[in-house]
């Protein structure tokens, strides 16, 4: 995926002008913003990371919850969308006609994901369980963002943060660096949120839960370069010293990074970038960096 390529943002223009693939969002946008020296730590930190890591573990979404990325240029028929989620307000797709590719399929898991990125007219869909009927399709909610943007805005995430933004893609793996912020999950997401997060869906109301929203980040004092790490771990385990994650949505592990679907695998497989850079498996726990450094910053 060497091609480069013209994404940013979400909902809410950004002052910056669109960026190249390898910085998908304004240069304002928080997914952007490296961490600075001495961060302030949250007063519950220790407690909220030892509730997600009883097992030392940063699980990597590939497969199953990986993220199917599409890249259009204007030149796919549109098609409606109908929202079946409920009453949840007006449908963000509306009118629109969406450029789905005829070969697009939404992830295996639950949520059924699925992006596609407009570059002719600068906007990404976002799918939450999609689904194709024949030649229509639907989804039970989504978001239509700008690409000229902060990366937070919809509701195609329970947090409010684009589909798009934190995800981890496959030519970042095969290059050996990510230069953003990641997207995470947890089962131990509060019923809360805070900024950048414009709103959540965690269900947890232990003392020890993390808010949707919260920034965690690896100790940056950890010698990664000391562990004998793959080169896609230590990818990962550098970005989220740099960059660290927020926490976007409620998953199934205590903790999970978003990585995007690489649809030139085999079926149900990791694909070759993924297995070369070392990943072994769908939820890789990732477990030889020490994720118990972790810290939620305040």
């Amino acid at each position: 995926m060497a091609t480069m390529v013209l994404w940013a943002g979400v909902t809410g223009c950004s002052k910056s002008g669109p960026r190249a693939l390898h910085a998908p969002f304004g240069s304002d946008s928080s997914w952007r913003q490296p961490i600075p020296p001495k961060p302030v730590i949250d007063s519950n930190s220790a407690a909220m990371i030892a509730a997600i890591q009883s097992e030392r573990a940063l699980h990597a979404n590939l497969v199953e919850f990986g993220i199917p990325i599409y890249r259009v240029h204007g030149d796919k028929p549109g098609r409606a969308v109908e929202c079946t989620g409920g009453d949840w307000g007006d449908c963000p797709f509306g009118d629109m006609s969406v450029p789905i590719p005829s070969d697009a399929v939404p992830n295996s898991g639950s949520d059924g994901a699925m992006v596609i990125v407009d570059e002719s007219s600068s906007k990404v869909y976002e799918f939450w369980r999609a689904a194709k009927h024949g030649d229509r399709w639907s989804s039970e909610w989504g978001a239509v963002n700008s690409l000229t943007g902060s990366g937070w805005g919809g509701s195609s995430t329970g947090s409010g943060a684009s589909r798009l933004a934190g995800v981890i893609r496959v030519d970042e793996v095969a290059a050996g660096k990510i230069s953003h912020a990641l997207a995470l999950q947890t089962s131990n997401a509060c019923t809360t949120f805070r900024p950048p997060a414009i709103k959540a869906d965690g269900t947890s109301r232990r003392p020890d839960c993390i808010p949707e929203g919260a920034r965690l980040q690896l100790d940056p004092g950890v010698d990664l370069h000391s562990l004998g790490l793959s080169k896609g771990v230590l990818a990962v385990a550098t970005a989220m010293q740099r960059y660290g994650g927020y926490v976007v949505d409620v998953g199934g592990a205590p903790l999970s990074a978003s990585f995007e679907l690489d649809r030139s695998a085999a079926a149900g497989t990791l694909g070759k970038v993924y297995q070369d850079a070392g990943f072994r498996w769908d939820y890789d726990a990732m477990e030889r960096v020490p994720w118990d450094k972790l810290r939620v910053l305040g």
